[in-house]
């Protein structure tokens, strides 16, 4: 049984040619090259922070930043056995936009928490104490439970495409918890920027995910996102 922060492979037990076709045309290797380049493109063209004193390891930028490269972890595992193994064109789509943007996002707070002598792994096993609420890293808001994470490894075709909709919903809703208190209560204006950007992407995408399911007769119910508090900074 796997753990909730667990990176899922996308063909287990299997040797994989990076040659040889994937699901739907795209060969294992370029899933491959495609989340490396992703991961890093934030740190290509992610902006220098501009502040004469770092934040404390205890402070909202800091914990944010950890919690939320975790937490976008496994929406990029999630995405890639969605462009591997689903079916649906509409849903694959969703499922690369997630790993485009969060593969960007990802550089982008590794760089910022590397510009204040920070890592993701420099952390403790609790999250969420920087905005009051302490919990197991494993327990933060959206994080597939080890079953789940199991389910959708070995989900195909429309099974998968259900899944991804309903998961990567139930996923952003837990990233926007936290992204809503960073975007009010951070220090830094870069990270309650970055925050308020992630709450709005991630809303609009649940959203998307919402009316797909509508539209496209996929078996599962999607709530709306909640509405973003007031005063978020302008993206």
């Amino acid at each position: 049984m796997m753990g909730a922060m667990d990176v899922i492979d996308v063909a287990p037990d299997v040797e994989v040619d990076e040659d040889e076709p994937g699901p739907r045309g795209l060969s294992w290797g370029r899933v491959a090259i495609l989340l490396v380049a992703v991961a890093f493109l934030g740190l290509a063209v992610g902006v220098v922070v501009t502040q004469d004193r770092p934040p404390p390891a205890d402070s909202v930028d800091v914990g944010f930043l950890q919690d939320m490269l975790t937490h976008h972890e496994q929406a990029l595992s999630m995405a890639t056995l969605t462009i591997a193994h689903g079916s649906d064109p509409v849903v694959r789509s969703y499922a690369r936009e997630v790993l485009t943007e969060q593969g960007f996002e990802t550089g982008l707070m590794t760089q910022m928490l590397d510009e204040w002598g920070y890592s993701r792994d420099d952390r403790s096993d609790e999250a969420m104490a920087w905005m009051g609420m302490p919990v197991p890293v494993a327990d933060m808001p959206g994080l597939l439970s080890p079953d789940e994470l199991d389910r959708m490894q070995a989900a195909r075709g429309k099974e998968q495409d259900t899944l991804f909709l309903k998961n990567m919903a139930e996923h952003h809703r837990g990233g926007l918890h936290m992204a809503q208190y960073a975007a009010e209560h951070a220090g830094s204006k870069d990270v309650r920027e970055l925050a308020a950007r992630m709450v709005r992407s991630q809303a609009d995408e649940i959203n998307e995910y919402r009316l797909t399911a509508e539209n496209r007769g996929f078996d599962v119910q999607i709530a709306p996102p909640s509405v973003p508090p007031s005063g978020l900074p302008a993206s």
